[in-house]
């Protein structure tokens, strides 16, 4: 498992100059989660404290305003990440995730992100 978690961290372009051997040990690190279709990840003001890399399926960042009104803001799919801006700004998080397939996520919790980052 950890090989895989492993291919997924090499792909992503923003850790195209970490050393392997640091992608290695963080890879070791990381949990496998699963997610449904239409599960939410997390929802927008809830307290940040994991990092996610998409190893399958694909989930849309959503902005939900005072108004009740929602926006769609990106998808993302294989190899993308999303969570890091809640772990660098101890803010809570500022969109909401749900899944628009089955996923399969890889989490990462605050002290590994920045371990990750450091490198």
């Amino acid at each position: 498992m950890i090989s895989s978690i492993f291919a997924v961290l090499r792909n992503i372009p923003a850790l195209e100059g970490v050393e392997d051997s640091v992608l290695r040990e963080i890879s070791s690190k990381g949990k496998n989660m699963k997610y449904k279709k239409g599960d939410f990840v997390f929802k927008q003001d809830e307290p940040g404290d994991l990092f996610y890399v998409i190893k399958s399926g694909k989930v849309d960042v959503i902005r939900e305003f005072q108004d009740g009104t929602e926006e769609s803001i990106v998808v993302l799919y294989d190899d993308n990440f999303f969570g890091e801006m809640a772990l660098l700004s101890d803010n809570p998080r500022n969109a909401s995730i749900k899944c628009l397939d089955d996923c399969e996520l890889i989490a990462f919790n605050k002290i590994d992100f920045y371990g990750l980052f450091k490198q």
